[in-house]
């Protein structure tokens, strides 16, 4: 795991006077509550803890118990936190550091708006949407120069598949939201619906997918990708067993 290193989110911690910080261990706690991800997952540092809540949008891949809230059908984790404090009777709207960091979220999970199509997630944003210049600064400031240039490099390294509507792009090594970024950019092509922007990094490979039809989800083609990676390597393992 690494510290928040882009240039927005940190402004975005600062100017929203958001209490949160990066640490290598904890105290002795009696609840660990993980928000937008799921424990023992690869973006999330392993903590021990007697009792572990879960607050998530993306698809369900650990037990779910009554400590665990993982709903695929949010677009945004930010909506997800939003119902909750609304059914607590938090006035959300009459607090406007609030209302741009979940705004904020929502927009960085939904490719700056262009692929928002979900009710509940429409219905949050329709209901904090107001003159938010702190919101309008994070959302034009999101690279530094030497990211730009990969973002630009990028896209001499592409495979689009007019016909099937779908783009490969291949990135230097990069952040996931730089490949956000990218993917974001790519998806704005009238004949593309579908892209896979991806990076090297520690060996493997980085991926990240957007998408602008309703009826391709994202997070479920990096689930099938995934799904469809252990099957074959499982076979592949299995097959030189054999072999030995």
């Amino acid at each position: 795991m690494k510290k928040i290193e882009k240039y927005n989110l940190r402004y975005m911690i600062e100017h929203c006077e958001i209490p949160v910080c990066y640490v290598n261990e904890l105290p002795e706690t009696e609840l660990l509550l993980i928000v937008d991800g799921q424990y023992k997952q690869g973006n999330v540092e392993k903590f021990d803890a007697p009792e572990i809540a879960v607050i998530d949008h993306h698809i369900c891949v650990q037990e779910e118990n009554e400590r665990t809230l993982i709903a695929p059908n949010y677009q945004s984790c930010s909506t997800i936190i939003w119902e909750l404090l609304e059914e607590e009777g938090y006035p959300v709207k009459g607090n406007e550091k609030l209302c741009v960091a979940l705004l904020f979220g929502l927009f960085i999970d939904t490719a700056s708006f262009y692929d928002l199509y979900g009710d509940k997630d429409i219905k949050m944003r329709l209901a904090l949407s107001g003159e938010y210049p702190l919101f309008d600064r994070l959302i034009k400031s999101c690279m530094t120069v030497a990211e730009l240039m990969i973002v630009s490099d990028a896209m001499y390294n592409h495979y689009f598949e007019y016909r099937k509507k779908f783009a490969v792009v291949s990135a230097l090594k990069c952040d996931q939201s730089i490949l956000g970024i990218i993917g974001d950019f790519v998806i704005q092509v009238d004949r593309i619906l579908v892209n896979f922007a991806y990076t090297e990094i520690n060996g493997g490979y980085q991926i990240s997918i957007r998408s602008c039809d309703n009826k391709i989800l994202a997070n479920q083609l990096a689930n099938g990708i995934f799904l469809s990676l252990v099957i074959f390597f499982s076979a592949l393992a299995t097959s030189r067993s054999k072999s030995l």
